[in-house]
């Protein structure tokens, strides 16, 4: 069942922007056989500089795999059209630098965009037990001392109950969120309504506007107690009930669920220590609800939690202080938070800026074209190291092609469609045909056309500027005639 990859693929940067290797290796599971054998795929990430702590991270609501990837939609064939997900990416990459082993494992709503009925939290709680499981079989965790618990958002309430169903425990828990959405609609006062605080500040909402807020969500925790998952698929979540709306892939028994769920019972039931993070603007898991069980478990008499707001932080968790809070919790022996930024923190924040720069630049440049001078800038810039997202190639190359600089655009096409994950490769597939057609190179083009034709997600891309709507049919009429270039 486990198997060594050779893989490498973390890295950080020296004081003149060159990347680094980190010897960092991989340990591959699965996919394997979970209890109800379903199979979901998982890895762990062990540093060269293993301090012998394996976080196993249990991200959020949204359907992810185990490589820092999520997709919120899927294509006709019902595959999952992905995209990285940033924190729980740099979760993975910023906690291995830190020199702590990483376990993920992809969310069965991931694997299985499709099936119905869709999971429940006990499906995704049995999941994660059997994961440690396989951890404690394999050797990776030799024991429960060895491993910590991290749960991200809808994760911080999963963790909380495969605490309440271990026998064993492990050494801490880490919750990025509250563990909790519960709303009480008892008394309907919005001082009972947790998201009142963070809404005053961000959205600037009045009393009377937070109280139609808490009706609308008490009114659906109502209707989903009347209602099977039937009708919840096939009506309840085209209606856009009060304006919220439901994504494809959220589950009946966890929407409800989540509206009544209290995590004190099981987070007192495992008694171990506790770091509870919450950032200052969170609005999916705010403050205020942080606070309510956090002093309801004091007042159960539970000592051993530490509560973190973080300053300016959302939900995402976008700032890097959440890494440093956590490894000065866990290296204190999870009695303390007070951190200052390292050398490899200082690396990986210079890193992530120099990103942003390139994107921000990117991003000011139009479609269309007349901006040659800037976006060969952003070129240099991507070709010298600067850090830069498929999705940023893609926009990229699209601008290249706008001003006439296709051997550029070719090469910023090809960098987009190396990312299997990403959903511009179907697209930088059908732009190489194009480019290699105007070079009157047919058969590369055929080739390019063939593969974009296997990818296509089920849904067009459009161009507006051009007036070019890319689907099959476009293709196809490829695969018949040569793209000849932008008709104006």
């Amino acid at each position: 069942m486990h198997s060594r990859g050779a893989a490498v693929d973390l890295s950080i940067v020296d004081k003149n922007g060159k990347l680094l290797d980190m010897g960092t290796e991989y340990d591959f599971f699965g996919p394997e056989a979970h209890y109800d054998y379903t199979k979901l795929p998982a890895q762990v990430i062990r540093p060269a500089n293993n301090s012998g702590k394996v976080l196993l991270f249990i991200n959020g609501s949204t359907p992810s795999d185990e490589k820092g990837y999520l997709g919120a939609n899927w294509d006709s064939k019902g595959r999952m059209i992905s995209a990285k997900q940033d924190f729980y990416y740099r979760f993975i990459s910023v906690m291995a630098m830190k020199g702590f082993t990483v376990a993920t494992m992809a969310k069965r709503s991931y694997v299985y965009p499709t099936r119905i009925p869709r999971p429940s939290f006990a499906d995704l709680t049995l999941d994660v037990i059997y994961y440690i499981n396989e951890l404690k079989r394999t050797g990776i965790i030799r024991s429960m001392d060895d491993l910590v618990l991290v749960g991200y958002s809808e994760g911080s309430i999963v963790a909380s109950k495969v605490l309440g169903m271990l026998k064993d425990q492990p050494s801490a828990c880490v919750l990025l969120g509250s563990a909790a959405s519960l709303c009480d609609c008892s008394t309907m006062s919005i001082d009972n309504f947790g998201k009142s605080d963070v809404y005053r500040k961000l959205k600037k909402l009045t009393d009377e506007q937070l109280l139609t807020e808490m009706k609308q969500l008490c009114a659906i925790q109502e209707e989903l107690k009347a209602m099977d998952e039937t009708e919840f698929e096939n009506e309840y979540k085209k209606s856009k009930p009060y304006g919220f709306g439901f994504a494809d892939w959220e589950s009946y028994y966890i929407d409800k669920e989540t509206k009544t769920y209290d995590p004190v019972s099981n987070l007192v039931y495992a008694g171990i220590p506790l770091l509870m993070c919450i950032g200052e603007d969170d609005q999916a898991m705010p403050v205020k609800t942080g606070h309510y069980v956090y002093d309801r478990l004091r007042n159960a008499g539970f000592d051993k939690i530490t509560f973190r707001i973080i300053p300016g932080e959302v939900h995402s968790y976008k700032k890097h202080d959440v890494f440093a809070i956590i490894a000065a919790w866990l290296g204190s022996g999870m009695t303390c938070t007070d951190f200052t930024f390292d050398a490899t923190d200082s690396l990986i924040i210079a890193e992530a800026a120099r990103a942003s720069k390139l994107t921000d630049l990117l991003s000011a440049i139009p479609y269309g074209g007349g901006y040659e001078k800037q976006v060969m800038e952003c070129y240099r810039m991507a070709c010298e190291g600067y850090p830069l997202e498929s999705n940023g190639w893609w926009s990229m190359a699209l601008k290249l092609f706008a001003d006439n600089r296709t051997k550029e655009a070719f090469s910023a096409f090809k960098r987009a469609a190396s990312d299997t994950a990403s959903i511009s490769r179907f697209g930088s597939y059908v732009w190489m045909g194009h480019i290699r057609d105007m070079q009157d190179r047919r058969k590369e083009a055929l080739k390019y056309y063939e593969t974009a034709l296997a990818l296509f997600p089920g849904f067009p891309i459009q161009h507006d500027n051009w007036k070019i709507v890319i689907d099959e049919a476009w293709i196809r009429e490829r695969l018949r005639t040569p793209f000849r270039g932008i008709q104006k």
